[in-house]
């Protein structure tokens, strides 16, 4: 493996949910870590099925996931420069079939490039090698083709790597900010709280996002397993911050930005649940001008129900828990439920 990525897994879930892996690392790490890497499959595709908490709703896909990376002091550590995490979706008249792909890299990588590879070549052509065989009078077995694809989809990602991002030309989105979640960490506990609209005022924009149950356990949930990665690499000294996870159903969008500020080994981190909107609208902005609100609390001090007072007036000051299934729960049943 080359030193272009530390850290490189592929994965491949077909219609029937079955899961196959292709894991590659720059070192000999133990076989306990080994067997642990396998397992890793299961946690990143894990909610890329995302059901939401109302099962009548559509379900909602994980498109992306991208980390910052910091350095703790006095310890050994190989440079990675970004972390992220890219999913592909296709629907066949049999069901859905996902790829996904976590990639940890001395580089800051183009990942819309990555991500046309998934989408415009490797996942299609897993798909159409195992419909051609299907359709031949010698057939191989399934999971046969499926690694094979997963081993040259996982070469060309690795060869591909290294690039410089581009930038690219895109239409500036303008987004309309409905949640913030506040997260705070020690070495022992981590507190997260959300914050929304009051009840009757959130309740026509429900069908917008997964539910706020769903939005409130992410960025937990990748963080710690990012850590656990990089755990499992034997990658020392190195923990992750999220900074983005992206989801969409169908023409729906919902993109997840975060900030975070460490002073004496305790973090506090911001994040913005944001959903395109019409540009007329009332208090949308572009994303940028929602991390500078989140950079406002962190950098400045600045009281954070102020802050979400000048994001948008609407902003209730309850302070929605989501640390227990207690808290949680109430998310689920009282906020995200629709009189």
């Amino acid at each position: 493996m080359s030193d272009r990525a530390l850290l490189l897994g592929l994965f491949f879930s077909n219609e029937d949910n079955l899961v196959y892996e292709n894991i590659k690392y720059s070192h000999e790490i133990s076989k306990e870590n080994v067997d642990q890497l396998k397992i890793l499959s299961f946690k990143f595709l894990g909610p890329v099925f995302l059901a939401a908490a109302d099962l009548e709703k559509e379900q909602w896909k994980i498109e992306a996931i991208e980390s910052s990376l910091s350095l703790q002091k006095n310890t050994q550590y190989d440079v990675i420069q970004s972390f992220f995490g890219l999913n592909s979706v296709i629907q066949t008249e049999k069901g859905v079939t996902n790829l996904f792909t976590f990639i940890g890299s001395s580089y800051t990588e183009d990942i819309k490039m990555i991500q046309a590879e998934l989408e415009q070549y490797i996942h299609p052509s897993i798909i159409e090698d195992r419909y051609i065989n299907k359709a031949s009078t010698k057939q191989v077995k399934d999971d046969l083709i499926i690694k094979s694809e997963l081993n040259r989809g996982i070469n060309l990602i690795e060869y591909s790597l290294g690039a410089a991002r581009k930038m690219y030309w895109e239409e500036q989105t303008k987004y309309s900010c409905i949640g913030v979640i506040e997260r705070f960490f020690t070495t022992e506990v981590t507190n997260s709280y959300l914050y929304t609209y009051g009840k009757s005022t959130i309740e026509p924009y429900l069908d917008s996002i997964p539910s706020f149950y769903i939005m409130s356990i992410l960025p937990n949930y990748y963080e710690n397993l990012i850590n656990e990665t990089l755990k499992v690499f034997e990658k020392k000294g190195i923990y992750s911050n999220i900074r983005q996870i992206r989801l969409s159903s169908g023409q729906k969008k919902v993109l997840y930005l975060e900030e975070y500020l460490i002073i004496n080994n305790q973090k506090r981190s911001y994040g913005a649940i944001l959903i395109p909107t019409d540009s007329k609208e009332k208090n949308c902005e572009s994303s940028a001008y929602f991390k500078k609100k989140l950079r406002e609390v962190l950098d400045s001090n600045k009281v954070l129900e102020d802050v979400l007072a000048s994001i948008d007036p609407r902003f209730d000051l309850k302070k929605w828990g989501a640390n227990s299934e207690q808290e949680l729960n109430e998310i689920k049943f009282i906020l995200d439920k629709k009189q």
